[in-house]
């Protein structure tokens, strides 16, 4: 199904050894037994898991010597329900019947555990089947339409070691996601005559007058909205000057419109620093706080209380779901990471995926011309091109614009990074479904998160047509 979505890329960014137990297989004869290594810890793999009924999994039991050295050892296997599951002495899972049950592994007088569920066939068990088949510690996703959320689903660990399982309540950070966000309360400060998509840089920040290059001087707001400002997409950390989101905006404000373009205007170029433009404008239209102003003039319309900004776990803490980087092939868990408060409007959020799916869904009505809080025109306007983008049909404003059979033509995407986390949104705009997803995990450099998100998204699109 990844073939019928297709990704829109472009967005973010064997070793050999031999120990004493295959000291044979090395070239090197013994006649003399190889010592027993001592095992220090025991891990099983996966450490949860949502099956269906008929369902066969294979775990995996991983020995290890206190020097981390992979070991064998004799495993013995144990399941605390056999009418929920059984397994066999070699870690074969079977599902049996609905239900949870606690699958144990043994050696000596260490023990490690599987925590299963047995459910019957739904959205949750999807998002696990993927979160397992990447080794991701927890995976979430939502199917919408123009009427509310159809599906909801989470699976995994809010840290890759284990602990408290993910809940739908859990809060997700969704990275540039956001924008399209900023742009809608764009497109709300316009229909209520506060700004237009004609407003100028020069305009809206008339006390910069002296050390505002001339390139950006006509830019509009939907210049920047649509990344055809010609502006940087990254400030220097020098750029960042005081420590509320506030005060770095406005620092952020002074030196972007004194840096030189990258580009001309009129031509795509990727840009945080213009959706900080861009918030920026929109608050001092309305004489307030660019984060209280989202809350009021669109969040709370529309029954949305969970948004949050930075990391959405602090250090140490694990009551929601912790960012993961993968080094060495290993999820490492980065505690309360995020960006600088400044880079608010163009993604620094953390919400519920029942929140982002309210979102999801006032996108679908807004392009429909049915939302209550976004004229029909301006609604339109969110997905209009009004830059060329090399392999898609342009990019509107906060969107990527596409077209793609399974979504009746139009189509719109976008996903989001900090690095740490990943997400991805899709809208079959003429079919008017949504289909968002979520990992509390990151690689740019091999694409796995995305890969595993795209995958996701095709599998959610083949549950709600056919139900399985």
């Amino acid at each position: 199904m990844t073939a019928v979505i297709h990704r829109v890329r472009g967005w973010a960014r064997a070793v050999a050894w031999c120990g004493l137990a295959t000291l044979a297989g090395c070239g090197t004869e013994s006649t003399e037994p190889a010592p027993v290594a001592t095992v220090a810890t025991l891990t099983v793999w996966p450490g949860r898991a949502i099956l269906t009924t008929g369902e066969v999994l294979t775990l995996t039991a991983m020995a290890r010597t206190a020097q981390g050295v992979q070991t064998s050892a004799a495993i013995t296997w144990r399941s605390s329900d056999q009418a929920v599951a059984t397994v066999s002495s070699a870690g074969s899972l079977a599902a049996v019947g609905n239900g949870t049950a606690t699958i144990t592994a043994t050696t000596g007088s260490l023990s490690a555990t599987l925590e299963l569920r047995v459910a019957p066939p739904g959205l949750d068990r999807i998002v696990d089947s993927v979160r397992r088949a990447f080794d991701l510690p927890a995976m979430g996703g939502a199917i919408v339409t123009r009427t509310g959320t159809a599906a909801l689903g989470v699976a995994g660990s809010r840290r890759a070691s284990g602990g408290p399982a993910v809940t739908v309540a859990d809060k997700w950070h969704i990275g540039s996601n956001l924008k399209a966000v900023t742009a809608a309360l764009g497109a709300i400060a316009v229909d209520q005559g506060r700004l237009s998509w004609t407003t100028t840089v020069g305009e809206a920040f008339p006390e910069l007058a002296a050390t505002l290059r001339p390139e950006y001087r006509d830019v509009t707001l939907a210049d920047l909205l649509a990344h055809r400002g010609g502006i940087r997409n990254d400030p220097p950390g020098a750029a960042f000057v005081g420590t509320t989101a506030v005060a770095q905006r406005a620092s952020l404000v002074s030196w972007t419109v004194a840096a030189a373009p990258v580009g001309p205007v009129g031509v795509f170029s990727y840009s945080n620093l213009g959706y900080v433009l861009a918030g920026a404008m929109i608050e001092r239209a309305w004489g307030g706080v660019y984060e209280d102003l989202l809350v009021t003039r669109l969040l709370q319309p529309l029954g949305i209380t969970g948004l949050g900004w930075g990391a959405q776990a602090a250090a140490g803490a694990d009551d929601q779901p912790v960012a993961h980087s993968l080094q060495n092939g290993a999820w490492v868990p980065c505690e309360g990471c995020d960006n600088p408060p400044g880079l608010s409007a163009a993604g620094r959020a953390h919400l519920p995926l029942a929140d982002w799916a309210r979102l999801i869904r006032e996108f679908l009505v807004a392009d429909a011309g049915t939302s209550t809080l976004i004229a029909p025109a301006t609604g339109r306007e969110l997905f209009t091109a009004r830059v060329p983008v090399a392999g898609t049909d342009g990019y509107g404003l906060g969107w990527i614009l596409v077209t793609r059979a399974w979504a009746g033509g139009r189509a719109a995407a976008h996903e989001g990074s900090n690095t740490v986390n990943h997400s991805v949104a899709w809208l079959g705009l003429e079919r008017g479904i949504g289909l968002i997803a979520v990992t509390n995990a990151a690689d740019p450099f091999t694409s796995r998160t995305a890969q595993a998100l795209d995958l996701l998204v095709g599998r959610m699109l083949v549950f709600h047509e056919t139900g399985r």
